[in-house]
């Protein structure tokens, strides 16, 4: 009985870490403070993970006057309706994207060989020559900022970088979306503290 009611305690603690942790990092997800761009940027970051971001980074290619845009190159097949009904790799539809809005592609430069997570990212980008870019702007998404930015500070990149992400959601807890959204990042962030590459966890066992 004694040993039971000490287990009882036990799980209770960590039940009681688990939940403010949560609130906490639930916090900074959702909660960032307002960075102000520069005129210019020598490149823009295209991390995969939504279409929009290929839109809104090839309006920042000219608004901000970058000689370049690094686009993740993601392999996974998606069912691209908007031109055919057949499977495209996702980098294929970022670049389709990139093109429609005027940027040549010398001026797209792939990197990685097929990006499953923003670690992965990040470590593709470490391998690249950036020599002679100095200022890069990475365009991701609000919830997907916080990781994003403990990931790429981890990096020691030699260029300096700020994120650009859309409006921030106000009460994101009253949509369904959003707190799924959310939620995900959660959960990524642990495995990330836990295991830095899960990926690499999951092909050891």
């Amino acid at each position: 009985m004694f040993y039971f009611r000490r287990l009882l305690e036990i799980i209770g603690f960590l039940s009681v870490i688990f939940i403010v942790s949560s609130i906490l990092l639930i916090n900074k997800i959702t909660n960032h403070k307002a960075v102000p761009l520069q005129e210019q940027y020598d490149a823009i970051i295209i991390l995969s993970g939504n279409f929009e971001r290929a839109s809104r980074a090839s309006k920042l290619f000219f608004d901000k006057r970058s000689k370049y845009i690094y686009l993740s190159r993601e392999e996974a097949l998606i069912n691209d309706y908007t031109s055919s009904f057949n499977s495209k790799k996702t980098y294929q539809v970022y670049l389709e994207i990139i093109q429609k809005k005027g940027i040549h592609p010398k001026n797209v430069i792939l990197f990685g060989s097929n990006n499953t997570s923003t670690l992965d990212e990040a470590k593709e980008l470490k391998k690249l020559n950036t020599q002679g870019i100095s200022d890069v702007l990475v365009v991701t998404d609000t919830f997907h900022r916080f990781r994003a930015e403990k990931i790429f500070d981890s990096m020691g990149f030699q260029f300096r970088y700020d994120f650009d992400v859309q409006n921030p959601v106000h009460k994101w807890y009253e949509n369904k979306t959003s707190i799924l959204i959310v939620l995900s990042e959660l959960m990524k962030c642990y495995l990330y503290y836990t295991f830095e590459d899960f990926d690499a966890y999951l092909d050891y066992l």
